[in-house]
C-alpha cells in the first residue's frame, strides 16, 4: 500500500496526511516516518484503541474519533494528503459520497486525494459480486458483502466534489482514484 499511495499520489517529508478509517493503524505505522504528521482518524473507539498501542512511541502521529459520517472533527485546508484505502467497500453510495466532499474540505490547496475500492469491473470484483449474487438466491446471503465500485463512480464523486486532475488508475482487483484540489 505505501508504494501504491508513494507512486499514485505522492509522499512528502513536508505532507500532513490524513487516513480516513485507519483502523488498527497498519498503514500509519509505515507512512508516519515519511511526512510531517499523520492523522488517523476512524469510527470504531475499538480500532482506535489498538492504533493507539501500535502506534506508541511516534511523535508524529494524531487519532481522531470520528461521531459520525463525515469529517466534522477536523478544520478545513489542514492536509496535504487525504487517503482511504479498503473502506469504501464497507459504506454505501452516499457515505463514499459524503467522505469526498469532506476530503476537499479538509485538503489545503493544492492537496491530494487517494480512494480505492474492489473494482467492479476486474474479474476479481465481478467473481465476489456474482458469488454473493448465488449465496443470496440460496437463502444463505452472507452477514457481510463488500459494496463495490466502478472507476465512473468514484471519479465522478471527485469531480463533483471540485477535484482537478482526476485520474481512475487500475490496480487489479481495486480501482484507485486520485484528484488533486485546485491552488
Amino acid at each position: 500500500m505505501h508504494d501504491r499511495l508513494t507512486e499514485l499520489a505522492g509522499i512528502y517529508r513536508e505532507d500532513d496526511i490524513l487516513e480516513i478509517g485507519c483502523g488498527v493503524g497498519r498503514i500509519g505505522f509505515g507512512l508516519a516516518s515519511r511526512c510531517r504528521s499523520w492523522t488517523g482518524a476512524d469510527i470504531s473507539p475499538n480500532m482506535l484503541a489498538v492504533a493507539a498501542d501500535r502506534l506508541r512511541g511516534l511523535s508524529n502521529i494524531r487519532l481522531v474519533q470520528l461521531h459520525g459520517v463525515g469529517l466534522d472533527e477536523l478544520v478545513p485546508n489542514s492536509f496535504d494528503l487525504v487517503y482511504c484505502t479498503n473502506v469504501l467497500a464497507h459504506l454505501d453510495e452516499m457515505d463514499r459520497w459524503r467522505y469526498v466532499q469532506e476530503a476537499f474540505r479538509v485538503l489545503r490547496p493544492g492537496g491530494r486525494l487517494f480512494i480505492d475500492n474492489v473494482d467492479l469491473e476486474s474479474d476479481a470484483g465481478w467473481r465476489a459480486l456474482s458469488e454473493g449474487a448465488a449465496a443470496a438466491q440460496q437463502l444463505e446471503r452472507r452477514p457481510y458483502e463488500p459494496r463495490l465500485s466502478t472507476a465512473a463512480e468514484l471519479t465522478t464523486y471527485a469531480k463533483r466534489a471540485g477535484f482537478d486532475q482526476v485520474q481512475a488508475h487500475r490496480r487489479s482487483p481495486l480501482v484507485v482514484v486520485t484528484g488533486v484540489k485546485a491552488q
